[in-house]
């Protein structure tokens, strides 16, 4: 029985790090969650509702989570960063954010429809 507790917590903890090191949200996040190197995006204005911190300055598509969904970004990166209406980085370039600034609101132009981002 002890083994079996032992070897549930040890799964539990591996199943933890490898969602968060996939960049996985934890349940609510802040700006300040945002770590250094990061591009973080929030379904709603002012970083609220559901989120997505990805490493790096590109993703070719956010995946269904937020897919369409986002109103509110980060960019942690020293990189400038596009952020464009399809995957691949395809369709119209949204909006550019500049290394280390941040929008409560991206405004109607970008709302609900970013797909991918990358360094431009």
């Amino acid at each position: 029985m002890k083994r079996t507790l032992v070897a549930g917590v040890i799964a539990a903890a591996c199943v933890t790090a490898t969602t968060v090191g996939l960049g996985a949200t934890p349940a609510s996040a802040v700006p300040n969650d945002c770590p250094k190197k990061y591009v973080c995006v929030w379904g709603d204005s002012n970083y609220e509702g559901r989120f997505l911190f990805v490493p790096g300055t590109k993703r070719s598509n956010v995946g269904d989570h937020i897919n369409d969904q986002t109103t509110s970004l980060r960019n942690r990166t020293g990189s400038q960063i596009c952020f464009y209406d399809n995957s691949n980085y395809g369709g119209s370039l949204l909006s550019r954010v500049g290394p280390g600034e941040s929008r409560p609101n991206i405004g109607p132009t970008a709302n609900d429809r970013i797909t991918s981002w990358r360094a431009c």
